[in-house]
C-alpha cells in the first residue's frame, strides 16, 4: 500500500511548467511556515509578488487544485475502511469589504449578511488506524442573496438539486466516486445532512450514512421517530467526562448516557413530489440521552444509519462514530481561528483567497495527522509525514524534552507518528503526563511553529548532516 505523503504533488497540473513549480513552492512554505498570509511566507517583495500573481493567475483554477487534494485521497483509501467527515463553514470578509474587488468570486456567507463565501469539506480517516488520508471532496460557493427571500419563493417546494443542502448528496456522491477502491465508506454528517434524498440515493453495498437526526420524523406505522426511540427498551449505559468550556456554557461533568436503539422505517415527506423515491426507507436509530439532572445543555443525539445495530455495542460503536465529527470542527477552528487565520487573507479577490483555502488545507491535515496520532498504538509511520531530517532534528529533540521519571519519557515507538506528536505536543507547551489533558489542534500548531523555527536553524549551523535526497 502507498504511503501516506503530506506534500502535494503539483508536477503536470498546470499548462505551464513554472507554474507547477510555483504551486510547490508555496506549498511548501505554507506546510513549515506560521502563518497563512503570503507576505508572512515570503522572503522578499520579489517573491511576495510572484506568490500574488500565481495565486491571481485565470489559469490557476481553484478545481485543480481541488482535484489534487482528491487524487491523493483516492490512491490512499484504496482497500482501507474509511470514514468520511462532512461539514460546512463560513469563511467570513466582511472587514475587508473595501480592499476586496466586488464581484471576484466572494458574496454573502451564512444566514447572516456579510462578504464572505462557504467551505464544505469532506474529510477522510482510515477507520481501522485512525489516520487522515486526506479530502475527497471540497466545494466553495457563496449566496447572491439572503437566504431569508428563499421564503418567498417556495423554497421548500424546489428540488433538491437546486437547494444549497444538495451540497450534501453531491459530496457523497464525490465520495463514492473518489473512494471507490475503498473497502467500505461510512458518511457521517451533522442535522443538515438529514435529507429524504440522501438516504435514497447514496448507501449501497459498502457505503453507509450515519446522520444526526434534524426533524422528528414520520414513521411508516404513523408513529413519530423521537417517541418511538424514547419508548424502546433501554440497551445499556456508559459514563463520559465533559470537560468545561465556558465559551459554550458547557458544564463540566461526569455523564451517565443511557442508550437506546430501534429499526424503523421512515416515511417520504409529503412535500416530496418526486414519484421516483420510495415511499419508506427502513433504517436504524439510535439515541444518546444523558440523564444528569440539572443540565441545560443535556446531551441527546439521535442519529440515523444504513449500518445494522442490533446490539449495545453496535449502537456504542455508531455512537463513536458520530463523536468523530469533532475532527472536522477542530480542522475548521484551525484554518480560521487561532491557527492559520485564513479569514485575515489582504489578498485583493476572493478567489485568490479561495485557492489560498484549499491549498492550506494540506497544512491543516499534516496537524490533524499529528492529533489522531497521541496515544494511537496503530498510528501510520512517522515517515509518512516527516522527512529524514526532520525526523534526526526530532530525536534531538526527544533526548531534551524526556525527564528521568517515566511519567515524564516519550513511551511510543519511535518509527510511529505518536512518537512525533509526544515531542511537537511539548513544543506547544504541553507538559507530557498521561494525567494531563490530550494535546489538542492549537497546542500541535504551536508546537509545529517552534520544531520549524528551530529546525531551520539547526540545518544552517549542520550541513554536512542533511540527506540531500530529502530536499
Amino acid at each position: 500500500m502507498e504511503t501516506i505523503s503530506h506534500k502535494p504533488q503539483y508536477r503536470d497540473k498546470f499548462s505551464d511548467k513554472r507554474l507547477d513549480k510555483r504551486a510547490e513552492q508555496i506549498s511548501s512554505l505554507l506546510m513549515h511556515s506560521r502563518v497563512s498570509s503570503i507576505k508572512g511566507i515570503t522572503k522578499n517583495e520579489s517573491e511576495q509578488k510572484a506568490f500574488y500573481r500565481f495565486l491571481e493567475n485565470e489559469k490557476v483554477e481553484e478545481k485543480i487544485l481541488i482535484e489534487e487534494l482528491k487524487e491523493r485521497c483516492s490512491i490512499l483509501s484504496s482497500g482501507r475502511d474509511v470514514i468520511v467527515l462532512q461539514d460546512t463553514t463560513e469563511i467570513g470578509l466582511s472587514k475587508h469589504a473595501n480592499r476586496l474587488i466586488p464581484d471576484s468570486g466572494v458574496g454573502l456567507a451564512g444566514n447572516k449578511i456579510g462578504l464572505g463565501f462557504m467551505l464544505h469539506a469532506s474529510l477522510v480517516l482510515d477507520t481501522n488506524r485512525s489516520t487522515a488520508l486526506g479530502f475527497s471532496d471540497i466545494q466553495l460557493w457563496h449566496r447572491r442573496e439572503h437566504k431569508a427571500n428563499n421564503t418567498t419563493k417556495n423554497y421548500k417546494k424546489f428540488p433538491i438539486e437546486e437547494k444549497e443542502s444538495y451540497r450534501w448528496i453531491k459530496a457523497s456522491e464525490e465520495c463514492k466516486k473518489i473512494l471507490s477502491e475503498a473497502k467500505s465508506i461510512t458518511i457521517i454528517e451533522d442535522r443538515e445532512g438529514d435529507i429524504y434524498e440522501q438516504f435514497a440515493s447514496i448507501p449501497d453495498t459498502t457505503t453507509h450514512l450515519l446522520i444526526r437526526s434534524r426533524d422528528n420524523r414520520k414513521l411508516w406505522d404513523g408513529s413519530h421517530l423521537y417517541d418511538t426511540l424514547s419508548q424502546a427498551p433501554l440497551a445499556g449505559s456508559y459514563t463520559i467526562k465533559i470537560i468545561e468550556d465556558l465559551r459554550k456554557e458547557v458544564v463540566g461533568r461526569m455523564a451517565k448516557i443511557e442508550v437506546r436503539f430501534c429499526k424503523i422505517q421512515i416515511r417520504k415527506p409529503a412535500t416530496l413530489n418526486n414519484k421516483a423515491l420510495p415511499e419508506q426507507i427502513e433504517l436504524y436509530a439510535v439515541e444518546a440521552a444523558e440523564i444528569t439532572k440539572g443540565i441545560h445543555h443535556s446531551i441527546k443525539w439521535r442519529i440515523l444509519t444504513t449500518h445494522p445495530v442490533n446490539n449495545y455495542d453496535q449502537a456504542l460503536g455508531i455512537i463513536n462514530k458520530y463523536r468523530m465529527r469533532w475532527y472536522i470542527e477542530q480542522l475548521f477552528r484551525l484554518l480560521k481561528k487561532k491557527g492559520f487565520k485564513i479569514e485575515e487573507s489582504e489578498l485583493s479577490t476572493g478567489w485568490a483567497i479561495r485557492k489560498l483555502t484549499v491549498m492550506l488545507l494540506n497544512t491543516v491535515l499534516r496537524i490533524m495527522q499529528l492529533l489522531l496520532a497521541y496515544g494511537n498504538e496503530q498510528s501510520q509511520p512517522i515517515e509518512e509525514v516527516f522527512k529524514k531530517e526532520e525526523v534526526e532534528f526530532l530525536t534531538i529533540l526527544n533526548r531534551k524534552l524526556e525527564g528521568t521519571h517515566r511519567k515524564n519519557k516519550n513511551n511510543n515507538l519511535p518509527q510511529k507518528l505518536s512518537w512525533a506528536t509526544w515531542i511537537i505536543a511539548r513544543m506547544g507547551g504541553w507538559k507530557g503526563y498521561a494525567s494531563q489533558r490530550p494535546p489538542g489542534p492549537i497546542t500541535l500548531k504551536r508546537g509545529l511553529e517552534k520544531f520549524t523555527a528551530m529546525l531551520e536553524g539547526w540545518s544552517l549551523a549542520n550541513p554536512l548532516e542533511k540527506d540531500v535526497s530529502t530536499r
